[in-house]
């Protein structure tokens, strides 16, 4: 014999056991547990198991899989001893029973005793079916038996305390040698009633005379019994009267109690039930068939309906629908149900009406546990006046919330915070509010049918407009102490402000809707609605921002008469702060994104309210900035560090210096842009400004990441990469996605495509690709999809890669974002070049060159300068005009190498001597070609590490030594 856990299996004799009685196993699923045993506890492969089990027959997977799961209902609360390794195969893990613990046994099957041949005395119903998600729950409840003389399982009605007490106590039956009786209070009302149904279980003779306390501790003196008291919540008294009598008979016996609150009898040892496991909400594959829930919900409709679908869909809303009924067992059986008949999606689209849907339970069922409605009737009933004050108004929260929010919105003047607490923890020892503690704090939440259950009984009760005015005005508040303790520098910016503030998003979202509803309140949805677009701009949730300042801006009154007047202009300027803010991360710096910081500069202006007018000129150089306007930038960006020097604005004269830096950059003027950015990092530690919008932004992070563009043009490339690195890892870990994203477009992706650190490029393009996602940035995303294009183009420059980057470039173009251009451009025409497609080349960098001259975008003229000197020198080898190109050519780079050396950009520099030596080598002037690398190298190895040393000695040796007969894309396209 082997035991596996509550199974004696005879492998010669084909023969399963379940307590000395024959279990019937087909012979398929027979031959995958001698299999499973076998292997000694090794993982055993699919493939495997249908070879030895179907051998030459060629069979579907699912033959395994209702096998599977036939053992693993026979193995009942033990199937978890059957675990699935996700696209591999099966694994059998076994245990062995040492007196009344269960306990780790070896892979490897045992040997076991013979089995005793006495029966435990019970009264325990018949397992008809597994229980699904339980078998770590069996095994910790007894154990805790073990140790503790009383046990209660507590928790919300539907949870499945009942049925695990019944798997606890059947497991426990050869411990319990005395006997194990389950005592059913469920029809019981007093005193009396407990004890007749404590004397039915025990199949006492009435003719005796009725069970007294003190008849039973005779009886049971010196007993080694099990009593599972079940469904005590309604008489606490005399159910935890009878547990003490009980315990105090014998040293041996035990009470295991299920109730919806605690017993609060001496040396009660609490188990909270949990729901079953539900997925996350973007979950999917192998995961979901192995939530319990969904293994739960698929088996009871299949139970009604073989031929329910548990396609990848059906499974996905499944999971859906169990994630809304929070893994609650008796929500789950009922919906199932229904969906065996209604098919699940109609089930998903109408479970917001789950008190009418959720009905039809086993008529044998108690009748709170046959509808949904029912069984939370059943906890209602049991509640206080002032609990069931408390549960419905608490209702109104849609997630977790505090003792002080609860406080706040329950009181209301009727209550006291003593009496409001004490209703809050009457709730949570009822099962009808879960607690969560974390870092010494609780916080408490209502599960959703629970909720829904609480905001019907708010509406038939006439108070959701009082409680909701409560709900909004207590977020407002809380948003508006935020900001004064970080005004007051009480409070700064950090992941935990992020992580707290995303945790009140739904409640804020619901507290918006209902003020800005007509049934809300005109006041309370303006000031609201200034907060919150403002949070989600800061939690760079851009998209949702954009959409409620529309609403809001649409609600807000525009009227011409008097302090109305002026409230309505500073709302709408405030609204549209965040949708300018927003909207450039979505659309671009477009022509609507232009004209809203124009309107609330001038509304600003108007109200003298010198913060809005500099985050207006901010909004309006960062949109300069971003579609590639950089001497309107830089206007912009000196207009507002002398607005900050007029109005004595410290820490915006410092944000005034990283704007000059950025705009100085893209200018052309490497040298200040340097000075600034310096000046930035220099003053910028434990900056707080107190302009409206991006508050939350390091600036020293997103100050590093243009500094580090400048270094590496002015040559000092590995401390250019490192210092992206370190901004972008920064930004990651610490920023919202706004600013990640920012910090990889700007410096960590270009960096390392100009430098041709390809793999270190690839890896930055997909963080890029993954966070502007997420976080729905349009934008980042389109310039994800160019870079990529940009770095795939170094490799190859087919038919299919050029139409790509083509294709990407007009995306961004369509967005009008244009920092990134010239650069992206300029590796567009190399592709074409190298494709042999000389004239598109030619015109695409002579256009890109006289949109820099137009906008002021020279940042990289330079090289776009070098790129059109050479396309020209590669057109002119076999072309009549030969002379005139290669003098053209040579204009082209001697004018690239003017640009660098006024720019002071020595990496840059380098490249154009290079190419310039080439043409003048080629020419017969080798001293000249000489002489102009080794002068650049010269520059660029100042002050640099010794790798960049050895790699300019290189450029130099190659550049000075090129072999005559080199083809023309070899000498220039490297």
């Amino acid at each position: 014999m082997i035991r596996i856990g509550p199974l004696q299996v005879d492998i010669d004799a084909r023969e399963v056991f379940l307590d000395n009685e024959p279990v019937r196993l087909g012979s398929r699923a027979f031959d995958m547990l001698a299999v499973l045993i076998s292997a000694n506890g090794e993982l055993v492969s699919k493939k495997e198991l249908l070879g030895r089990v179907w051998p030459g027959t060629i069979v579907d997977d699912s033959n395994l899989q209702v096998h599977m799961s036939t053992l693993r209902k026979v193995l009942g609360e033990s199937r978890g001893l059957i675990q699935t390794v996700s696209g591999r195969g099966y694994r059998l893990l076994q245990r062995r029973v040492q007196g009344a613990e269960l306990v780790e046994g070896r892979t490897d099957a045992e040997p076991v005793e013979p089995v005793r041949s006495y029966r435990t005395r019970n009264n325990l119903p018949v397992n008809r079916s597994a229980l699904f998600g339980r078998a770590k729950a069996i095994d910790d409840v007894a154990r805790s038996l073990a140790s503790a003389g009383h046990v209660t399982l507590v928790g919300s009605g539907g949870i499945g305390k009942t049925c695990l007490a019944i798997e606890v106590a059947r497991s426990l039956r050869n411990t319990f040698v005395d006997g194990v009786h389950l005592v059913s209070l469920a029809s019981t009302s007093d005193g009396n009633g407990v004890l007749a149904a404590l004397a039915s279980s025990l199949d006492l003779n009435p003719a005796v005379g009725p069970l007294t306390l003190t008849r039973l501790s005779k009886k049971l003196g010196g007993r080694r019994v099990l009593f599972v008291l079940d469904n005590c919540e309604h008489v606490l008294g005399a159910a935890a009267e009878l547990a003490e009598t009980l315990l105090a008979a014998s040293e041996d016996l035990r009470v295991l109690a299920t109730s919806r609150e605690p017993l609060r009898v001496t040396d009660e040892h609490l188990y909270w039930v949990p729901s079953l496991e539900f997925p996350a909400k973007h979950e999917s594959g192998s995961a979901l068939l192995n939530c319990s829930s969904i293994e739960l919900f698929i088996a009871r409709a299949k139970a009604i309906d073989p031929h329910f679908s548990s396609d990848e869909r059906s499974v996905r809303l499944v999971g859906a629908v169990c994630r809304r009924l929070d893994g609650i067992p008796l929500a789950i059986e009922l919906a199932a149900a229904r969906a065996a008949i209604l098919g699940v999606e109609t089930l998903a689209d109408h479970l917001d009406d789950r008190f009418s849907t959720l009905t039809g339970g086993n008529r044998t069922a108690l009748p709170r546990h046959q509808t949904l409605k029912a069984t939370l009737d059943w906890s209602h009933g049991l509640l206080g006046e002032a609990e069931r004050t408390t549960l419905r108004r608490l209702g109104i929260f849609v997630s977790s919330f505090t003792m002080e929010a609860a406080v706040a919105i329950v009181g209301d003047g009727a209550f006291a915070e003593p009496e409001v607490v004490a209703a809050v923890t009457g709730l949570v020892e009822k099962s009808l509010v879960v607690t969560r503690m974390e870092c010494g704090g609780a916080s408490y939440r209502l599960l959703e049918t629970t909720r829904d259950y609480a905001l019907q009984k708010l509406v038939d009760n006439g108070e959701r407009r009082l409680v909701m005015l409560n709900h909004a005005r207590y977020f407002l508040g809380l948003l508006e102490r935020d900001q004064l303790h970080r005004e007051s520098g009480a409070r700064a910016f950090s992941d935990g402000w992020h992580l707290q503030m995303h945790e009140l998003l739904d409640d804020l979202r619901a507290a918006l809707a209902w003020a800005l509803s007509p049934k809300g309140d005109e006041d309370l949805g303006e000031r609201l609605a200034v907060k919150v677009v403002f949070l989600l701009y800061e939690l760079s949730l851009v998209d949702e921002c954009c959409t409620l300042a529309r609403r809001a801006l649409e609600f807000v009154k525009v009227t011409q008469q008097g302090a109305r007047s002026t409230h309505c202009l500073r709302v709408r300027m405030q609204l549209q702060a965040a949708l300018g803010a927003a909207l450039v991360y979505l659309n671009g710096p477009n022509r609507e994104t232009v004209d809203i910081w124009s309107d609330i500069l001038g509304s600003a202006i108007a109200l003298g309210d010198h913060a809005f007018e500099a985050r207006a000129l901010w909004g309006m150089w960062n949109a300069s900035q971003s579609s590639g306007a950089a001497r309107s930038a830089l206007a912009l960006a000196k207009r507002f560090a002398s607005l900050a020097s007029e109005v004595g604005d410290a820490s915006g004269a410092i944000l005034g210096c990283r704007l000059v830096g950025i705009a100085s950059h893209y200018a052309g003027d490497q040298r200040s842009a340097r000075a600034s950015l310096e000046q930035l990092l220099l003053r910028a530690e434990g900056l707080q400004h107190q302009l409206p919008l991006g508050q939350s932004v390091d600036q020293r992070i997103v100050g590093r990441a243009t500094l580090a563009r400048v270094l590496w043009l002015q040559g000092s490339r590995d401390q250019a990469l490192r210092m992206a690195q370190e901004s972008a890892a920064e930004a990651c870990h610490k920023q919202p996605a706004i600013v990640a994203c920012y910090v990889l477009v700007e410096a960590l992706v270009p960096l390392a495509l100009l430098s041709e650190k390809q793999g270190l490029a690839a890896e930055a393009i997909g963080t890029l690709q993954d966070l502007s996602a997420r976080a729905g940035l349009n934008v980042s995303q389109v310039c994800a999809r160019c870079f990529s294009e940009y770095l795939r183009s170094q490799s190859s420059c087919d038919a299919e890669c050029l139409t790509a980057f083509r294709a990407a470039l007009d995306h961004l173009e369509s967005l009008e974002f244009g920092a990134p251009r010239a650069m992206l451009i300029g590796q567009y025409c190399l592709a074409l070049g190298r494709a042999g497609q000389y004239d598109e080349a030619i015109a695409a960098v002579v256009a890109a060159l006289g949109r820099c001259d137009e906008t002021g975008d020279h940042w990289y003229v330079g090289e776009l300068r070098r790129i059109h000197g050479e396309l020209l020198l590669v057109e002119a080898i076999d072309a009549p005009s030969q002379t005139v190109l290669t003098r053209d050519a040579e204009a082209c780079l001697i004018a690239a190498l003017e640009d660098a050396l006024a720019q002071g950009s020595r990496t840059p520099q380098l490249r154009v001597a290079t190419s310039l030596g080439r043409l003048w080598h080629a020419q017969g002037r080798s001293e000249e070609a000489a002489q102009l690398v080794r002068s650049a190298c010269s520059k660029l190895t100042e002050g640099l590490d010794w790798d960049d040393f050895i790699a300019a000695t290189r450029l130099l040796e190659n550049a000075s030594g090129v072999a005559a007969g080199t083809s023309p894309d070899r000498i220039f396209f490297q």
